[in-house]
Formats: C-alpha cells, structure tokens, sequence
C-alpha cells in the first residue's frame, strides 16, 4: 500500500495546504519518495491537484490531520474508495511510521464532517 503525507520542512505531517513536500510512503518496503507540494504552484483546485498527482503515483490512501480536505477533494476521494487515516493534529512523519509499523493507526472510507473544509 502507497500511503500519501503532506510533510512541512520539520518533518510533521499536515494538511494539503501547509505542507511544503510530498511524500509517498511504501508500507510494504517501508520506503518513501518526496515530491514538491504543487498545491504551492496552484491558483485553484489546490487540493484535487495533489491527490490526483498523488493518484497517478499509486497512492491508495492518504494522511488526513484536520483541513486536509475541501468538500470536493473528499469526494472525489469518497467516490474513489481511498482510504484515509485520520490525525486528530500534525504528528511528525517518524510518529506516523512508528503507528503504522504497530498496528495502531487504522484506516476509514470516510471521515469526520468536522475535519472538512468548506469548497
């Protein structure tokens, strides 16, 4: 499974908008690759632009600390079937492999209303 991260430059995993990288998480090798956050380069469509890129990569899931996500972008998601593990705040992206590697993170088809921002 390919799990997609927007990480900031101190390594914390973020919402769409903050992040300046990336980063797409093998869990079955336990590799990564970092790719500029082109949300940074948009006027518009911020959102749908990463999770589509990180789509085309072979993303199967995504990383979701509150504002990860605008109406649309959820559900064009939803639509999809992506899977999203859902963070109640940014957590360091070593925390998130660490949970990961331990079981104790656990993946939705949906997420709460609340942690959804406005399209």
């Amino acid at each position: 499974m390919i799990i997609a991260l927007v990480i900031d430059e101190q390594e914390n995993v973020v919402s769409i908008m903050e992040g300046a990288i990336i980063r797409l998480y093998d869990t079955d090798s336990q590799t990564y690759e970092d790719y500029p956050n082109i949300a940074k380069q948009q006027q518009e469509g911020r959102r749908s632009a990463v999770l589509r890129f990180a789509k085309e990569k072979g993303a199967d899931a995504f990383a979701a600390p509150p504002n990860t996500f605008c109406e649309r972008s959820y559900a064009q998601d939803v639509e999809q079937h992506v899977q999203f593990y859902l963070l109640g705040h940014p957590i360091s992206f070593r925390e998130f492999e660490k949970r990961w590697q331990n079981g104790s993170l656990s993946s939705s088809d949906r997420l709460p209303a609340e942690t959804i921002v406005p399209s």
